[in-house]
């Protein structure tokens, strides 16, 4: 799950280098050891950025905030550093930016739809990702859809909060030690789903055979 970054960069290089374009990658530009404190250091990489002259920016919204521990408004405020009429957005919806996103409801239907049609699972928890997120706030509300269509009403204690950087094992507990028998985990996300396996682990549960963990996006 960490090589997520890495194999977006590598996706786009390899578009932009098939149509004759060149990618500079600003993280290349800017040496540094730690992210501890990532917004300091994306906000010099922002500003870099629209100092050069770059026909496009590409700036991946939903990475930058992963890397500031989840906080999608910070990672949106650093885009009033570049122009909107160069810059795409990945991940996010930001009026103003042309903007790329994933389309989260058909998703999330198709994996519901796996968990309890072909697995045959009732008892499934949903990990989502911050309120304020888009994408969790959809992916959510297909899990609750889902189940109720099923004739499936979950337990209030089988949907917890987490957040998209993975940062979430003692809600994954929770979720878990409330729910004696559960049999599948559906995460918001595949650093929750990273998360979910550790905490699995931990307590001596085998995934897949325990229980089932899907991922997402």
């Amino acid at each position: 799950a960490i090589d997520y970054p890495r194999s977006l960069r590598l996706v786009v290089k390899n578009t932009l280098e098939e149509a004759g374009h060149t990618l500079v990658t600003i993280a290349e530009l800017i040496p540094y050891h730690t992210l501890e404190n990532a917004e300091a250091y994306y906000k010099v990489a922002c500003q870099v950025a629209a100092r050069l002259d770059l026909d496009a920016i590409i700036y991946p919204a939903g990475c930058v905030a992963a890397y500031m521990h989840g906080n999608t408004k910070k990672s949106l405020e650093l885009l009033h550093i570049l122009n909107p009429e160069n810059t795409l957005v990945l991940e996010r919806d930001v009026d103003g930016y042309r903007c790329v996103t994933k389309d989260n409801a058909p998703g999330m239907h198709a994996c519901m739809k796996h968990l309890i049609e072909d697995c045959g699972f009732t008892k499934i928890g949903f990990v989502s990702g911050p309120e304020g997120s888009r994408g969790a706030r959809e992916r959510e509300a297909v899990y609750f859809e889902e189940m109720e269509a099923h004739g499936i009403h979950p337990d209030p204690s089988l949907f917890v909060r987490g957040d998209f950087a993975g940062h979430c094992a003692d809600e994954i507990r929770q979720l878990i030690d409330g729910n004696p028998g559960i049999e599948a985990i559906a995460c918001a996300c595949d650093l929750i789903a990273y998360t979910t396996y550790s905490v699995l682990h931990e307590l001596g549960l085998v995934v897949g055979q325990d229980v089932a963990v899907t991922g997402f996006d």
